[in-house]
């Protein structure tokens, strides 16, 4: 927990009051609703090596009375005992309607320098919502957001140029952030799909490589024209999508 200290310090109150009072994922009472969450717009949080990384959580909550106040936390594992836990680095912007709605937006900071690589994965959204007359809904997975590390990728077509119907072949590497340390390793083990587009084309999947124990890349195709070769990694839970760069290859 030691890496993990400044997100300790801002939401070890509030984490300790939802681990000792929320009985159930959904708690009422009274008329108050959470109506809608999300997190970074529905797409996942990749974090590398820069000292933060930002994105935003919005929260839509409703009484009839007018909501008072909407508090939310970020936590990983289950909200009795979770494995980590990131309150909002700023106060909200909000906006109420006449209706009793109102609609919240936080900034979250996460910075790799506290992240352990056990940290990757599904991280959800706790939400209290309180209105004007004391009602309340405490929502403990209003959103979730996965969070991944940073991947990096490359590849390199030779020889160039080439006779045509010969054989080139396609190196590279596929590696990732380790949060404990802050450099890219190998990443091991991995399916990665090798690209071929004409000059004028688009990208499509000649076949699949395994990365080797190093998270090197190495498979051989014919030369047949002109055009572009890389390698493409889908992601995982854990770690990022990433695209190297396409590596011409004239053919003779």
């Amino acid at each position: 927990m030691g890496k993990r200290a400044a997100a300790t310090a801002v939401a070890s109150l509030t984490i300790t009051c939802l681990c000792t009072s929320t009985a159930s994922a959904d708690t009422h009472l009274g008329d108050t609703q959470v109506l809608s969450a999300s997190i970074n717009g529905g797409k996942a949080v990749v974090v590398g090596t820069a000292a933060q990384t930002s994105f935003m959580a919005t929260v839509t909550a409703s009484d009839p009375q007018g909501i008072d106040y909407i508090d939310p936390l970020l936590y990983r594992g289950p909200i009795a005992a979770p494995t980590g836990y990131l309150a909002a680095a700023h106060g909200p912007e909000c906006a109420s309607s006449n209706d009793g709605t109102t609609r919240c937006t936080w900034r979250f900071v996460m910075s790799q320098s506290w992240l352990q690589n056990a940290d990757a994965g599904t991280w959800r959204l706790h939400v209290n919502a309180t209105a004007q007359d004391g009602d309340y809904h405490w929502k403990d997975a209003a959103a979730s957001v996965v969070i991944q590390r940073a991947s990096h990728l490359t590849a390199n077509a030779s020889p160039e140029p080439v006779t045509k119907g010969k054989s080139i072949t396609i190196t590279g590497a596929l590696s990732r952030i380790n949060w404990t340390d802050s450099k890219y390793h190998g990443y091991a083990k991995q399916r990665v799909r090798l690209q071929f587009r004409t000059p004028s084309g688009t990208y499509s999947t000649v076949k699949t490589v395994t990365s080797s124990s190093t998270g090197h890349l190495k498979t051989t195709a014919t030369a047949s024209r002109d055009g572009y070769w890389r390698y493409s990694y889908a992601g995982s839970t854990t770690t990022a999508v990433i695209t190297a760069p396409g590596d011409f290859v004239d053919v003779r």
